[in-house]
Formats: structure tokens, C-alpha cells, sequence
């Protein structure tokens, strides 16, 4: 697995602050679901408020880079419509 470059991350966190907060209540809406026991049992204290931003960061991450991705440019693929 490749980990993404820290350049990124900072990308990612910047868009993280512009997203459309509906898109981003769904998100936290998602992660609700998930539940707390399932959290826990990945080691997670719970479904925290740290566990939330790192999750919607981690979302926005790929979404940056998928955004970057040679590969879904040539085929015309909207990283939208990924995640």
C-alpha cells in the first residue's frame, strides 16, 4: 500500500474546510452507522469526535488523490464518483 504524500493531506484538509456541509453531514451520518461496538473492536475508544475528523480526513485524502490520478483522466472517470 502506498502511503500518500503529506502535500496531499495538507490538500485534502484545506478542501476538508470547504466542503458542502450537507455532504459533510452525510458523511458523519455514515460514520454513525458504523457504530461504536465495530469502532471499538478496530481499537477505537468509540465513535469519538477525533475518530470522526480522521475518518472524514482520510475521505477527502483519497479523494484528492484519486482526483490526481492519471488513470481515472484518461478513462473519464469523475473521482466524485468513486467515493
Amino acid at each position: 500500500m502506498q502511503i500518500p504524500a503529506a502535500m496531499f493531506i495538507e490538500s485534502a484538509a484545506d478542501a476538508l474546510q470547504k466542503l458542502d456541509p450537507v455532504a459533510r453531514l452525510d458523511q458523519q451520518r455514515e460514520l454513525q452507522s458504523f457504530g461504536a461496538a465495530r469502532a471499538q473492536a478496530l481499537g477505537a475508544s468509540g465513535l469519538s469526535a477525533d475518530l470522526a475528523l480522521g475518518y472524514e480526513l482520510g475521505l477527502q485524502t483519497a479523494r484528492t488523490v484519486l482526483a490526481g490520478s492519471p488513470a481515472l483522466i484518461m478513462k473519464g472517470v469523475d473521482p466524485k464518483e468513486v467515493l
